[in-house]
């Protein structure tokens, strides 16, 4: 087996990551993909006898995720406006995910 990893900016959320190995998991010669929407990466156990690193990334662009840079990779900035509010991150819990989820996730 070799290992393949490939960038996908398109792959933000658990969603994607779902669709990303739902896309790999009946092709022929995947024998394990390991998705992370945080890292915005996949990393692919892959037979070389069977599949080719190019018929993997074509599998991906045909679901939607062509590789590419990460979101903000190389450009040494970030949005500040989206990341702070007062000089500190500030987060807010979707109402609509916090009604769905439970008590557990009223934070």
């Amino acid at each position: 087996m070799e290992r393949l990893t490939l960038t996908l900016p398109a792959m933000w959320a658990d969603h994607h990551v779902l669709a990303v190995r739902s896309a790999l998991a009946d092709m022929s010669g995947i024998a394990d993909a390991e998705a992370s929407a945080r890292d915005f990466s996949v990393q692919i156990a892959f037979d070389p006898a069977t599949t080719t690193p190019e018929a993997v990334a074509a599998r991906l662009a045909e679901a939607g995720y062509t590789q590419g840079p990460a979101p903000g990779a190389g450009s040494g900035e970030r949005d500040e406006a989206a990341w702070t509010t007062n000089g500190s991150r500030t987060t807010t819990t979707n109402p609509v995910d916090a009604a769905m989820s439970g008590e557990h996730r009223n934070y």
